[in-house]
């Protein structure tokens, strides 16, 4: 639906020629000739942009403004006058205009101030929804799950999030976990539970966007910076000036961008693309990746002292498979908000339903849950959703029955099935720690691999040595 656009101006000409160029330009537009006829239609029909003339029969173009923000703080207003004075600039602007321009108007002029209106219109709408979102779920009591891991994960939410220095600094926050386990849900849970609730919560896909796009995106860039740069643009770390900036998928990000993103942390601020100096920002890092950066620092992809600046705090989220009767409890809650989403009938999971949910793997996690279950409410009709609506194998995913090593080879069974490497690996190090007596130098050198990777494979897989 194209934004509207109210055009107050009593020049019969000039006002049908805006008119008529701004709807060229994918606008509606409504005009009025008069103050009062202003006013009415403002609160008629709720305008996105008011363009007013300052002279205005009847009432002039200060007190129609007056008016409109008495009614509404959202449309966004742009003041027009052949008499330009200092004085009625400044106090259109104490009013709320946005902008101000001189007649005669130039058209092309005018269509760009009503399009950064429209812009910072709909970034405040946006802007008051995730705040909105936050709100109602920003709470560690938003992650589901009675299990032990998930009691612990809540605890620590809660012991993170009020963290901040007594010059306003919160600590960096590493979320390690399967793609699916709730990173997401997690850093919006952290925001939602520290002193910077109020402030924005901006979120970014780091393996989303191409390295030449990221780098504009995180750090904005200035007008001109590129070829299609017409006007400046903040960056991300800008944008979350008092809030949270959540950098989802770290560990993918390519090189270039590790210097310049670790110069930003350390120093917290950003200089954008062509710009000459850096703008501060107070913004709590919190990053998130399934990949394992240590790995990742030792072959070289990743900077050891960008991974040592944003794990100050990690928090490691346990799989799926890990949390026992979380799983139904969920899928019971996932299934309840598809039919409640759609208008469906209640539906209930029969017994064999719940075993098979119970013995699946879950490589994709509560993501790949919550899929499942919307798709087992929209597709079968009837109260019951059996085993065979949710369309899942028994084998799908499970771990295979053998694993041999030995004389440098591995061998695996796989006729019952694929494996969870995850799984392997969490096995092979509980072996390895009981035969070394949970001595972790010897353990280490049984798996031919560092004390230091192997601690954090161990808190990776919350493993604890026996009372």
């Amino acid at each position: 639906m194209p934004a509207l656009i109210l055009v107050a101006e009593d020049e019969t000409i000039l006002a049908d020629s805006i008119a008529i160029y701004l709807e060229r330009h994918g606008y509606a537009t409504v005009v009025a000739r008069s103050g009062e006829e202003a006013v009415r239609v403002a609160h008629e029909a709720g305008p996105d942009v008011a363009v007013l003339d300052i002279r205005l029969p009847g009432l002039d173009g200060l007190e129609v403004l007056r008016r409109i923000r008495e009614a509404s703080a959202v449309t966004e207003v742009v003041m027009m006058t052949a008499h330009a004075s200092v004085a009625s600039a400044v106090e259109a602007m104490k009013l709320g205009a946005s902008d101000y321009l001189t007649k005669p108007v130039d058209l092309e002029e005018l269509r760009v101030v009503v399009d950064k209106a429209v812009a910072h219109l709909r970034m405040r709408r946006e802007l008051t929804y995730l705040k909105a979102r936050d709100a109602a779920g920003g709470r560690s009591a938003e992650i589901l799950g009675e299990s032990p891991p998930i009691q612990a994960l809540r605890a620590q939410i809660e012991r993170i999030a009020p963290l901040e220095s007594p010059e306003g600094g919160a600590p960096t926050v590493l979320l390690l976990g399967e793609t699916g386990a709730g990173k997401g849900m997690v850093a919006r849970a952290i925001h939602g539970l520290s002193p910077r609730a109020d402030g924005p919560f901006v979120e970014i896909n780091c393996a989303a966007i191409p390295p030449a796009l990221l780098e504009a995106e995180l750090f904005g860039y200035e007008k001109g910076a590129y070829t299609d740069a017409r006007t400046a643009k903040p960056g991300l770390f800008e944008s979350a000036d008092g809030g949270t900036i959540f950098l989802d998928e770290i560990g993918h990000i390519d090189p270039a961008i590790q210097v310049k993103m670790l110069k930003a942390i350390e120093d917290k601020s950003a200089r954008r693309v062509g710009g000459l100096r850096a703008k501060a920002f107070n913004a709590r890092i919190v990053s998130a990746t399934n990949r394992d950066l240590e790995a990742a620092v030792a072959e070289g992809s990743f900077r050891a002292d960008l991974y040592c600046r944003i794990k100050a705090l990690t928090i490691e989220l346990p799989p799926l498979r890990a949390r026992g009767g979380d799983i139904l409890l969920l899928a019971r809650h996932f299934l309840d908000r598809s039919t409640a989403q759609y208008g469906l009938p209640a539906k209930k999971l029969t017994p064999e339903a719940e075993a098979l949910l119970l013995g699946y793997a879950w490589p994709g996690n509560v993501r790949e849950l919550a899929h499942v279950m919307e798709r087992a409410a929209l597709l079968h009709a009837g109260s019951a959703v059996t085993a065979e609506h949710l369309g899942l194998s028994e084998a799908k995913g499970r771990a295979a029955t053998a694993v041999e090593c030995g004389g440098g080879g591995v061998q695996v069974d796989f006729s019952s099935g694929g494996i969870i490497l995850d799984d392997v690996e969490r096995q092979l190090i509980v072996e390895a720690l009981q035969a070394a007596d949970w001595n972790r130098t010897r353990a280490a050198q049984l798996l031919g691999i560092t004390k230091e990777t192997l601690r954090y494979r161990m808190e990776k897989f919350q493993l604890r040595p026996p009372a």
